[in-house]
């Protein structure tokens, strides 16, 4: 059954900005736009928080609009007078711009839904204030506004804690009626949170970050159906997060359906949505749009060659600012970006063996490499990294380096060192599953460093701790390529030309080695191999 909790304004907010409370001050009556609202709700650190993140945004319009809100506090002004006050006039023209503008700003309060999503709550405590001191029409005011926003955003906590208020007062004042209604709307509004909780339960319990599903296929079924009879409710957060869900399910147990187009359409409608109501508020620290990022990028690793996945994923890393929390925890999605990112630009620019090599890569791609080391380097310096993360810690690191490869020499000594500061003093943690990853990045360091006795070392160390596990093909390769160039650039021996010109052959076998295969040629043919490159 669809839960109807608020009207179709909810839905259509973004068409509303002219919604209908009614100021009332010496017989002149004020329509009072959203963003308005919004304004006078703010305290002083939530206002100074929007108003920073307007003006790192360069949203210039924007905070002129906030700022001559805040200045009128509660002498409301009509939108003719604030329409004159950001364009300097009000004609047809510039009315237009200016609820174009309302309706924008409005959206962008979706930074403080994000990052504060109890950004209003504080305001029950102002109503609280009021009653207390015979302010009745203050209270009412306040509390008036407050819950037409918190319903907006689907701040049920807040909205709750109003509807509360307002069934007491009609309770007190003898208004059976009304004070039934809101006692109504509030079980209407705990049924929304019941829900959204449900669906968390649903996650939590059966979609964990470790090990295998003990889903059925009966019990995944019934959770599908779950997710899916939310998935046209009217209540935007409930929507939301049950397409989510249903997503996720199917990412998480690997089923066919992920790689659909039909998943395809509906992960990009689910980012359009979520970007549409990015006012909506969903729980503290629950990234969802990142989250759906991810999701995307899953899909696109199926569908894309390496030079589109990376096109997309840098544009997912660069295209929103990370929500704040993150500042205490490891962003696992992000982490994986700049995975894709290092892996691509290896790929198609890891050639420092040549004579003045850094000092020929294009101007864009020396500024991409730096964002992303720096990014790393900022990833790296968190005081996050616990017992638990070391794994993940390792592989940042690995990451990181791999950026530093395309940088100076001195850059490529600092990658070399640090990696194997990470082998000594990680030794004790199981890392298996990194071995060739970590090993293909020292040994391109040692090579690009002309470090024979490194390379050496470095290869009998790969050789010996991964023996008979299993290994990435295009890692193993790039190694092995790697060490037979070094050894026959310095004993001439004809056994290595015929292993490189072995892994040559079959890396011509498989089409998604080609990126590999043009490396070991490039290897070839820079070192005058003998044997002829087919």
């Amino acid at each position: 059954m669809t839960i109807i909790v608020f009207s179709s304004t909810v839905a259509h907010i973004l068409l509303s900005f002219t919604v209908f409370f009614l100021y009332i001050r010496s017989s002149h009556i004020i329509v009072m736009l959203s963003i308005q609202k919004v304004v006078l709700l703010l305290d002083d650190y939530h206002f100074n928080e929007f108003k920073n993140h307007l003006k790192d945004s360069n949203a210039e319009l924007p905070l002129k609009l906030i700022t001559q809100i805040r200045k009128d506090e509660w002498e409301q002004k009509e939108s003719d007078t604030l329409c004159k006050s950001v364009y300097g006039s009000k004609d047809e023209k510039n009315k237009k711009k200016f609820f174009q503008l309302v309706h924008y700003t409005f959206r962008l309060t979706s930074y403080l839904s994000r990052n504060h999503p109890c950004y209003l709550h504080h305001n029950v405590c102002v109503i609280e204030q009021h009653i207390n001191k015979g302010e009745l029409e203050k209270a009412n005011n306040v509390a008036e506004i407050l819950l037409d926003i918190a319903e907006k955003i689907e701040d049920f906590y807040t909205s709750i804690a109003v509807l509360k208020y307002y069934a007491q007062q009609a309770f007190i004042t003898e208004n059976k009626t009304q004070a039934i209604k809101y006692h109504q709307k509030i079980s209407e509004h705990l049924k929304c949170e019941h829900i959204v909780n449900q669906i968390y339960l649903y996650m939590r319990q059966n979609l964990n970050f470790k090990g295998k599903s003990s889903l059925t296929d009966k019990e995944m079924h019934e959770n599908l159906n779950f997710y899916d009879k939310y998935r046209k409710s009217e209540t935007l957060s409930i929507q939301l997060l049950s397409r989510f869900a249903y997503c996720q399910t199917l990412n998480y147990l690997n089923d066919s359906r992920f790689y659909d187009d039909e998943t395809a359409s509906e992960l990009d409608s689910l980012t359009d949505d979520l970007e549409k109501n990015g006012f909506v508020i969903f729980s503290f620290s629950d990234d969802i749009q990142l989250n759906v990022d991810y999701l995307k990028l899953k899909h696109l690793i199926y569908k894309l060659d390496k030079d589109e996945l990376q096109k997309e994923a840098a544009s997912l890393i660069k295209k929103r600012e990370s929500l704040r929390f993150w500042k205490n925890y490891v962003n696992t999605p992000e982490i994986i970006y700049l995975s894709i990112q290092a892996s691509y630009f290896l790929t198609h620019y890891c050639y420092g063996y040549r004579k003045d090599y850094n000092e020929n890569l294009p101007k864009e791609v020396k500024n991409q490499i730096a964002f992303y080391k720096k990014r790393c380097e900022e990833i790296l310096a968190k005081p996050i990294w616990n017992e638990g993360l070391y794994v993940r810690y390792i592989n940042l690191n690995n990451i990181y380096c791999g950026f530093l490869l395309l940088g100076t020499k001195d850059e490529v000594k600092k990658a070399v060192t640090q990696l194997e500061s990470v082998l000594v003093n990680f030794q004790q943690i199981a890392f298996q599953r990194l071995y060739d990853a970590l090993f293909a990045t020292l040994m391109i360091g040692y090579f690009y460093l002309n470090d024979q006795e490194g390379i050496q070392e470095c290869y009998k160390r790969y050789e010996k701790l991964t023996a008979g596990a299993s290994k990435n093909t295009e890692n193993d390769m790039t190694i092995k390529a790697i060490y037979y160039t070094s050894q026959w650039v310095n004993t001439q021996r004809k056994q290595y030309v015929e292993k490189l010109q072995a892994i040559y052959q079959k890396s011509l076998e498989n089409d998604k080695l080609k990126n590999t295969q043009a490396f070991i040629k490039d290897l070839m043919e820079y070192f005058d191999v003998t044997l002829a490159v087919k």
